[in-house]
């Protein structure tokens, strides 16, 4: 990571993401895919999907809504296109619903 990605807020929130995740016995594909893609790119692209990931929700059953990849997407708006925080903003609106659920 260069010095400016270390310092960047977003990238910073990544890495607090992944620590929670962790240490709450979570570890899912955003770590993977951010070292392949990317932290903004790996974010967009797991919100573009058409399916919402378990990972989401099992984020949320540990109490973490705040450190889902859809939080963090609406956390740093301007980082990101209208579709991706459009779709991060409906996850959050309707997590309860049984019909968002990964298959």
């Amino acid at each position: 990571m260069s010095e400016r990605q270390a310092n960047d807020p977003l990238e910073l929130w990544a890495d607090e993401a992944i620590r929670r995740c962790r240490a709450a016995g979570y570890h899912g594909v955003f770590e993977e895919m951010r070292g392949r893609h990317g932290t903004n790119r790996a974010m967009a692209r797991i919100v573009r999907s058409a399916e919402v990931q378990s990972g989401f929700f099992r984020c949320i059953q540990l109490g973490l809504r705040e450190w889902t990849i859809e939080a963090g997407i609406l956390r740093f708006p301007d980082r990101f296109t209208v579709e991706a925080r459009e779709a991060a903003q409906f996850r959050l609106d309707h997590v309860d619903d049984p019909m968002l659920r990964a298959r």
